[in-house]
């Protein structure tokens, strides 16, 4: 569990509910979770919920009994992916090396970054074919002439600990 989704548990637990409020992937591209929780608590714990999540820099919209959740992405969150990095992941990293004069394209950046995150929860598979869309993406962009969003790069394995490094250090 990274530690957006431990926090937003957190969070959640602490909110008086009839029963424990889901807390899900959100379905929308532009949102990162999706919470339930409108749906099982009072309008003053909800209210109470937000201005807790807001001021610990979550961004929220209430969609059709469902409140959207994403964070002001700064890098990838702690106790995220760790891999494995496939050749995908490895062609966006050498993508933001050659052009690290990118501007802070920041609609870009965070669709990128909650797409990863989501993919990273959902396994090795749909991390490589999240990074095999961003690289075309990417490529599509310097074609045009375009810069790169500027992103984390240990969402593509640098200066991220590895599953199978923390494998071998626990030995």
């Amino acid at each position: 569990m990274n530690a957006w989704r431990q926090e937003l548990t957190e969070l959640l637990r602490a909110a008086p509910c009839t029963r424990p409020a889901a807390l899900r992937r959100s379905l929308r591209e532009d949102w990162l979770y999706a919470t339930d929780l409108p749906a099982v608590t009072d309008a003053d714990a909800l209210a109470a919920f937000r201005e807790q999540a807001e001021r610990r820099g979550w961004r929220l919209e209430e969609q059709q009994g469902w409140l959207q959740l994403k964070p002001a992405l700064s890098g990838a969150p702690g106790n995220g992916y760790t891999g494995p990095f496939g050749p995908e992941a490895g062609s966006c990293l050498s993508l933001m090396r050659r052009h690290p004069d990118s501007e802070n394209a920041e609609a870009a950046a965070e669709r990128a970054g909650i797409l990863l995150v989501k993919a990273g929860e959902e396994g090795p598979e749909a991390y490589e074919a999240a990074c095999a869309a961003l690289h075309r993406e990417w490529a599509e962009r310097l074609r045009k002439g375009e810069s790169l969003p500027k992103l984390d790069a240990c969402f593509f394995g640098e200066g991220r600990e590895t599953a199978q490094q923390k494998e071998e250090s626990a030995c």
